[in-house]
């Protein structure tokens, strides 16, 4: 299709490309170190292979590409069992049960809130610049400070919970963004702070109405209807 019309074509790839980094942070440039059998494999490598492909194909057809390799991002609209970390710990801390942690939560990551991905999408996309792009948030934080940052914006006094460690789990996490400001002049604008709380407060009301929705079903609004109308007719046949 964007060969036919002549389009610029958008491929959104990952952070997980770089594997488990052994540099830090993450350039473009920097080829990755990834398990190409382990249980993570087939997503890192499917990215991979896909910006590869989009390049051949490119240099084939002589269409223009941009790569957005997309890291950590979160907000509104997440589905909350989604499994991962922001959903699961901010779903948890709301019902104040365990939050979970695999490993020793010393592992970093970095998170960018999604207007702040959009934003970087579109001025990728409107940019000269063809070849893979980080779009990321570069704050790091540790995985247990992050749990206990949302516990605490939430209220929640849910302890830690700590498992095994996941196979091949990142041990950290961060993009160099350096591209990205020279070439979009983009920057991450909204705090963590500030997109936890938009992302907690959406899922307060997913909760909300996941709960009246339970209700409903033992409680059908027919039911009531019904039940109140025998009880109408009940009284004006009394009255007669």
């Amino acid at each position: 299709l964007a060969r036919r019309v002549r389009a610029r074509f958008l491929f959104a790839s990952t952070s997980e490309v770089y594997g488990d980094p052994e540099v830090h942070p993450q350039k473009e440039s920097y080829y990755g170190n990834v398990n190409s059998f382990g249980p993570r494999a087939c997503y890192d490598e499917s990215k991979r292979v896909a910006e590869a492909m989009c390049y051949a194909y490119a240099q084939q057809e002589h269409i223009s590409i941009r790569i957005a390799r997309i890291f950590n991002t979160y907000g509104p609209r997440m589905h909350m069992n989604d499994g991962r970390v922001v959903s699961n710990f901010v779903l948890q801390a709301l019902q104040n049960e365990s939050i979970t942690i695999y490993g020793n939560g010393k592992q970093t990551r970095s998170f960018q809130y999604v207007s702040d991905l959009v934003d970087g999408l579109i001025a990728l996309m409107n940019s000269n610049y063809s070849m893979p792009m980080n779009i990321g948030n570069p704050d790091e934080y540790t995985i247990e400070n992050f749990a206990l940052k949302i516990k605490d914006l939430v209220g929640s006094t849910a302890p830690l919970e700590f498992h095994d460690a996941v196979i091949d789990d990142p041990k950290q996490r961060r993009p160099d963004i350096t591209l990205a400001k020279l070439w979009l002049n983009w920057t991450p604008r909204v705090s963590l702070n500030e997109g936890l709380n938009k992302t907690i407060e959406y899922f307060r009301n997913e909760l909300r109405v996941k709960h009246h929705s339970e209700r409903n079903i033992f409680f059908p609004p027919e039911n009531l209807h019904s039940s109140n109308t025998n009880t109408i007719n009940s009284q004006n046949h009394n009255e007669f």
